[in-house]
């Protein structure tokens, strides 16, 4: 497995994981007809303009195939004293549990130190069983707020390192 930047080919590639990690990860949080309703279209259009945008986003490659991808940047909330975010990790389920996920991890928060990020959180979806993957790096836990997406309640949860060193260390 090889973790690399993405480059404007790797749209597609990166819109299907997106669409169907969403779809499996989420499957018992998010009504079903919203799942369904995701296009992999709408999002290689969206990630296209990312990724020439020049955003930062790894991508995780088995056997010449993308399994799964990260993106990350500056902290999108002034309500968070972290000037670093990591605004996803998705993987296909079938990717789930090799490292991929870690590796993924390590090379955002890199990428966000050498961009003169000194710290970084993440929001997850309470219930993703991502929770406890992030739980295993030693983040603070930082908030919890109240979302909305497909007219359902949800909550998601605000993790963060304050420093990031101490992530890197851990990646090490």
């Amino acid at each position: 497995m090889k973790i690399r930047k993405a480059t404007k080919d790797d749209a597609l590639a990166i819109a299907t994981v997106h669409v169907n990690s969403w779809r499996t990860t989420y499957q018992m949080l998010i009504p079903e007809d919203y799942l369904n309703s995701l296009d992999i279209q709408i999002r290689e259009a969206r990630w296209q303009k990312l990724i020439e945008a020049g955003s930062t986003i790894f991508v995780a490659v088995d056997q010449g195939k993308i399994i799964g991808f990260a993106t990350g940047g500056q902290n999108r909330s002034e309500s968070y004293e972290y000037d670093g975010e990591l605004y996803a990790i998705y993987l296909l389920r079938e990717a789930q549990r090799k490292g991929a996920g870690k590796k993924l991890l390590c090379s955002v928060a890199r990428e966000l130190k050498k961009e003169s990020c000194h710290s970084m959180l993440v929001w997850v979806l309470n219930g993703n069983p991502a929770s406890q993957f992030y739980q295993s790096f030693h983040p603070l836990e930082i908030a919890q707020e109240e979302i909305e997406i497909a007219g359902k309640r949800l909550y998601e949860t605000a993790f963060g390192w304050p420093n990031i060193d101490d992530l890197i260390a851990i990646c090490n």
